[in-house]
């Protein structure tokens, strides 16, 4: 299907040069009466810079010609850059010059800019694009994780270009590399076209309702691919943007919902562990101080949604105005550019009750409201097809069974960047009977009445006494049991030993444990978590706040916990674990304290 008939309401003047041509079209109509606005914190709360539409669009040419000239043959250029208008205007940049920009996390640290230089070496790029005050920063950041002289370091504000022409890039030209691998070593890029793009954003637009009378309040990271296609779907739906350092959201979640009231923003997007952190941070008193009323449309995805975020959430800011109706619980991924499913605009998320013993066998039977385990329902997709398949058997499951989640149509990358093997793998499986091919996500869910419930990762599933579990379950669970634990993310996980194990590892915030010593804790966890899953008491790992390795976009990272786990490089406050793990957890990382931080993911 054309992505320029997809959207109800979508412009009809709208040029026949694809994405680009949409979003010039979209600067000349609009110019100065659309805008976005980068919020920082000032003395006296949040202050707004603004940059409209003209101006936007001026300037990401003028880089274009930059680009244009500077690009060699491989037309790639990696975007290293903070939070803020020079992001968004070298990305258009990278769009209008048909350059394939990859976005990644500005270095922080020596392991950040290890998984810069990764990402470099995969792609076989020559050209970094950052503003003039990091330059000098990245290139020596660069040069230390053994980058060589060859790759150039260039400002935003280089030489200027003479003007050129430049033709619109074809559908199936790749706009985008995403990188979504955590891994220095083995990172992998998602080749996105211009075609997958565009699909991708008017499917967004018809979904929501989206138009010129939208405005966006974001926060999260530019080089996640929510934050990205969030942001650029402002300028796609001619709307406002309004967004901010995931800093300032992280250090002071308020500021979020503080902008939404400001600005009167209509849609905003984030995780489930950021509604959730909202519900349980932001005091009534400020709460009396916000107003949510202009909400029409809260995403919420990137990670299960949980229902008692949802209630959480709803009954917290209830008196700000928020209205349940609001969210619009949704589902995607880098590999299908971003969105799959989602909830329509203004209809309520159908949370249903499954029967917990049927739902470990994979097939879903209703149970009475607030029985059983709720399932939030992440909608129907627009254009696309959603098939649920048995990741062994590649036979598609009937209707309310679980499997894996397979995806077809338009918005489906083109693959991994370099990686035949893998694109084989993963974009084009096909089921026992050969029909194909089909996008396989590695997340399950089920088909129930139609509408996609997410249920965690393939190969996350805990398999306990022949039964699945979900991690996601067990460590919510965990975070109600004590005022401690509360405050701190946790992640579980099998370890195999002389058999296999669960194993919880937890932040703890010690300023609320009330006198309750950490071995007692563990103890209690272990009890209450073997009771209510029916599962042989797991090994509880306590260590300090921000001992838990997550994502830029907030998600924990649990197969390198389970890695730091194995090679004992957590330092625990306490741990209670069977005799055949105890070793590892135990031991100290020899080479001193683990950096809380990490290495980035996407």
């Amino acid at each position: 299907m054309n992505p320029a008939t997809l959207a109800e309401g979508h412009d009809d003047r709208r040029t026949t040069a694809g994405l680009t041509g949409h979003l010039r079209a979209q600067a000349r109509r609009y110019g100065v009466d659309r805008s976005y606005t980068f919020l920082t914190e000032g003395a006296d709360g949040l202050v707004g810079e603004r940059r409209d539409y003209r101006d936007l669009d001026a300037a990401a040419l003028r880089t274009a010609y930059l680009l244009d000239e500077l690009a060699g043959p491989d037309r790639l250029a990696l975007l290293l850059f903070p939070a803020g208008f020079d992001f968004l205007r070298s990305f258009v940049a990278c769009l209008y010059a048909g350059v394939t920009a990859v976005p990644a996390p500005l270095p922080g640290n020596d392991a950040g800019a290890r998984r810069v230089a990764a990402i470099v070496r995969d792609c076989g790029l020559d050209l970094v694009l950052t503003t003039a005050e990091r330059r000098a920063d990245v290139t020596r950041q660069l040069r230390d994780a053994g980058l060589p002289a060859s790759v150039r370091v260039v400002a935003y504000d280089g030489p200027a270009a003479a003007p050129r022409p430049l033709p619109p890039p074809a559908e199936d030209a790749v706009a985008l590399l995403q990188y979504t691998s955590g891994s220095t070593s083995d990172p992998k890029g998602v080749m996105v076209t211009h075609g997958n793009l565009g699909h991708n954003l008017a499917e967004i637009q018809a979904r929501l309702g989206s138009g010129a009378d939208t405005v966006g309040a974001l926060w999260l990271p530019h080089f996640h691919d929510m934050g990205l296609i969030s942001l650029l779907g402002c300028w796609y739906c001619g709307g406002d943007g309004v967004f901010m350092d995931p800093m300032t959201f992280l250090r002071r979640p308020v500021r979020w919902l503080q902008a939404i009231g400001r600005w009167r923003a209509t849609m905003t997007v984030a995780p489930d562990f950021a509604y959730e952190l909202c519900a349980r941070a932001v005091p009534p008193a400020q709460v009396a101080d916000l107003d949510l009323s202009s909400l029409r449309v809260a995403l919420t995805g990137a990670e299960p949604v949980r229902a008692r975020t949802l209630a959480a959430f709803g009954e917290r800011f209830a008196p700000a105005g928020f209205r349940p109706e609001a969210f619009s619980p949704c589902y995607g991924l880098a590999e299908n550019t971003l969105l799959v499913t989602s909830v329509g605009a203004g209809t309520a998320p159908t949370v249903r009750w499954a029967e917990p013993r049927a739902w470990e066998r994979d097939e879903f039977r209703p149970a009475p409201a607030g029985q059983g385990i709720a399932l939030v329902g992440c909608g129907t997709p627009a254009t696309q097809e959603v098939r649920v398949v048995d990741p062994t058997t590649r036979e598609p499951v009937p209707a309310g069974r679980s499997g894996e989640i397979w995806v077809r149509g338009a918005s489906v990358a083109a693959g991994y960047h370099h990686r035949p093997a893998d694109t084989a793998t993963t974009f084009r499986a096909r089921t026992r009977d050969g029909d194909g091919p089909y996008l396989r996500t590695g997340d399950l869910g089920a088909l129930i009445d139609g509408e996609l419930h997410v249920t965690g990762r393939l190969t996350d599933m805990l398999v306990v006494r022949g039964r699945n579990l979900c991690p996601q379950d067990i460590e919510h669970a965990a975070r109600d049991l004590h005022p401690a634990l509360a405050g701190g993310f946790g992640v579980a996980f099998a370890v195999t030993a002389d058999r296999e194990y669960v194993v919880l590892v937890h932040e703890v915030r010690r300023t609320l444990l009330d006198g309750t010593e950490p071995a007692d804790l563990a103890d209690a966890v272990r009890t209450r978590l073997a009771r209510d899953f029916d599962m042989p008491p797991p090994g509880v790992v306590l260590v300090n706040r921000g001992a838990i390795r997550r994502t830029t976009s907030g998600k924990v990272q649990r197969r390198l916990m389970r890695e730091l786990f194995r090679s004992g490089a957590l330092r625990p406050l306490h741990a209670t674990l069977p005799p055949a793990l105890r070793e590892p957890a135990a031991a100290g990382h020899p080479d001193g304290p683990v950096d809380p931080t990490g290495a980035k993911e996407h």
